[in-house]
Order: C-alpha cells, then structure tokens, then sequence
C-alpha cells in the first residue's frame, strides 16, 4: 500500500510542484504509515489510531467536504505530513474544538502553498481550513 501512496505523492509532482501534494485520508491511513508520519513532534502522540478515528469523525459530518492530508516529504520509507485540510463551512471555533484532542500546532484558513491541483472546487459558502502540527 505504501508504494501505491508513494505513486500518487509522485504523480502530483512531488517533489518539484510549487504545491505540496494532498491524499485522501484513505491512501494515507491505509498505506501502514508510522505513528511518526504525522504530528511526530507532539510530545504526548495520542496514536495513529486515534488521528485515524478523529479526522474520519470529523470527514463524516454533514457540513464537511472532505479532509485531505497534505505530504511534506518522502524519506526511506516514511511518508511525512504536518498539515492537513478540513473543507467545510463550519467556524474555526468550532474546528478548533473538533481537532482539539490531536494537539495541533495552528488552524488557518486556506491552502498554505496554493491550491493542490488534486484539490476540488468548494461548495458554496465552504472555506479551507488548514490544521498544522509543528
């Protein structure tokens, strides 16, 4: 599975696209990633599991597009993310209080390094919003 994560990294440029590439939470999660994959500086990692169980949560409501993990880097065999994004047209506040238990670093609106070109067009009044771990 990983190999086949890798493949579509690859095919959106990585890593020589001005974007950084985006996944479904399916190819990420799927692909056997390491508890490091993603949030690896938190002190307190609450487990791969629970990022699995929180953002499939949070991707299941109704006034949620979809939630994308963004690939920072390739090394060896461990795929790399510290951000991912939420599509939807709820208020950061709430946001906030959805993503809360994974510890993140900042929430912002928007795609940080312009729009992956694997990301789709929003519904209306929907708004990207951008959860880092640092």
């Amino acid at each position: 599975m990983k190999n086949s994560l890798k493949e579509k990294i690859y095919a959106q440029g990585y890593p020589d696209a001005k974007t950084a590439p985006i996944v479904s939470l399916e190819d990420f999660f799927e692909a056997d990633v390491e508890e490091s994959s993603i949030g690896c500086n938190l002190l307190e990692h609450p487990g791969i599991f629970t990022f699995h169980k929180i953002l499939f949560n949070i991707r299941s409501k109704i006034n949620v597009q979809d939630v994308f993990v963004e690939i920072m880097e390739i090394e060896d065999d461990l795929i790399f993310s510290e951000r991912i994004y939420i599509l939807t047209d709820s208020h950061i506040s709430e946001i906030i209080q959805w993503i809360e238990p994974l510890q993140p670093t900042e929430i912002d609106e928007g795609y940080t390094f312009g729009k992956p070109s694997l990301a789709p067009e929003l519904r209306a009044d929907y708004k990207v919003f951008s959860v880092w771990w640092d």
